[in-house]
């Protein structure tokens, strides 16, 4: 049986390298979250290939996601995780946000889209004991999908960092490392695609920010989260009904928060604990041409953000 009462979900949605792995474990800390990494990948790819949780184990030996999953396919055709995983691919992308734009039905398959992932949901709930999860996706069109299933009442972080500083960590090569958390390779990604790629997916939850309205969806920068912890704290505990002023105390003063389940996201989710520091090194060391690539591209939403 589903339960009365909505499942309460706070998606961290933005742009890759802009701080949502970091917000995603200080918002773990709080009794009543559970801080779950980027959910949409436990399906997709983590639990086949059995990769780490943020706990150090692999996720078929954590404890925790182990027994998620054994609930959430209890009862199930064998085949229900890539039977999931085909409909992820079909309700969780961009082309969602186009369809709901044009005013075109989600079509019949999403429906058993809806019911597996309020399971899933819910089995996070129950197994965890907590009341609210973290689900640091990103992703646009996923967090578009679940505001549309009635089981989850979901509340959007819309998660900004300056697109030269995210441009500027994008031009870095790292090597695969699956015990820190780099299940793969990723070669650097040159400014031109970080800019387009940067634009379209912050436009793409403006557009599903008047979608849900503004009482669903709060815009936070990274600068301001690592500047001042304290009063975006604040800002995002009465944003969620939750008092995280002690976690915004806590991280002012330095002090170090440990991960907890994420299951997928930024490599440092595999450090057994994260200190909140303020990276700005693109400022000193990012060539000035590649600077002015992106803002000439970009120009328009750097002021927007109020980074020009």
């Amino acid at each position: 049986m589903m339960p009365s009462q909505p499942a309460r979900i706070a998606y961290i949605a933005g742009y890759g390298r802009s701080g949502t792995t970091l917000l995603d474990i200080a918002l773990g800390q709080h009794d009543a979250v559970l801080g779950a990494g980027e959910i949409t990948s436990l399906t997709r790819h983590v639990w086949r290939h059995n990769e780490y949780c943020a706990c150090g184990n692999r996720i078929r030996d954590c404890r925790f996601w182990s027994t998620v999953c054994q609930e959430w396919l209890a009862n199930s055709d064998p085949t229900l995780m890539s039977e999931y995983c085909g409909l992820q691919e079909k309700f969780e992308g961009l082309p969602v946000l186009a369809r709901m734009f044009s005013g075109l039905s989600l079509g019949k398959q999403f429906a058993a889209y809806a019911l597996h992932t309020e399971r899933l949901v819910n089995a996070m709930l129950t197994c965890s004991g907590k009341q609210v999860i973290v689900d640091s996706s990103k992703l646009p069109g996923r967090a578009m999908a679940l505001a549309q299933i009635p089981g989850i009442d979901m509340r959007v972080i819309h998660m900004v960092r300056d697109g030269r500083g995210v441009a500027w960590s994008l031009l870095k090569p790292y090597a695969r490392d699956a015990n820190s958390g780099l299940q793969k390779e990723i070669r650097p990604k040159s400014v031109l695609r970080t800019a387009l790629r940067w634009s379209i997916v912050n436009l793409a939850v403006e557009y599903l920010s008047r979608q849900l309205g503004p009482d669903k969806v709060l815009r936070v920068r990274y600068e301001d989260f690592v500047s001042d912890p304290v009063a975006i704290m604040r800002q995002i505990g009465a944003f969620l009904e939750l008092d995280l002023q002690q976690i915004g105390s806590s991280l002012r003063n330095g002090e170090p928060v440990g991960p907890g389940h994420q299951v997928a996201g930024n490599r440092l989710r595999m450090n057994g604990s994260v200190a909140l520091t303020r990276d700005e090194s693109w400022r000193a060391r990012m060539p000035a041409g590649q600077q002015l690539s992106f803002e000439r591209l970009c120009g328009w939403m750097l002021r927007r953000y109020g980074y020009l």
